[in-house]
């Protein structure tokens, strides 16, 4: 690719969106682990979730923010890092295969996957 001077450009490399797989190119976008979209629609999917506590919710966001809600090959099944970077989870909208989702209980890792998948 040429600029208006002639000379040669190389793009910087891009990377991808964790939602939806889109290439991002610009530097801002780059920093986040979700395209423009993608980010609003987790932002406003986050903003009306309410069948949850707040403390979860608080936790599913920084979760979100953070890039640790990580798809897989599989379709709707994703690694979530756990809060403090040493387990990685199954998680799916139904279960999650961290110790409070062993129990039949309600965590942090499903909530962050419920926003990201109604989003």
């Amino acid at each position: 690719m040429l600029n208006r001077l002639g000379a040669r450009v190389v793009p910087g490399p891009a990377s991808r969106c964790l939602r939806c797989g889109r290439r991002r190119w610009g530097k801002r976008s780059r920093r986040n682990p979700y395209g423009p979209v993608c980010s609003a629609r987790v932002r406003a999917s986050a903003a009306r979730w309410s069948d949850c506590s707040p403390a979860q919710l608080e936790k599913a966001r920084e979760a979100l923010e953070q890039g640790a809600v990580v798809p897989t090959r599989r379709r709707n099944v994703f690694r979530v890092i756990s809060s403090d970077g040493t387990q990685v989870y199954l998680t799916a909208r139904q279960a999650c295969n961290c110790p409070a989702g062993l129990h039949s209980r309600h965590c942090y890792h499903r909530t962050a996957v419920q926003i990201l998948t109604a989003a």
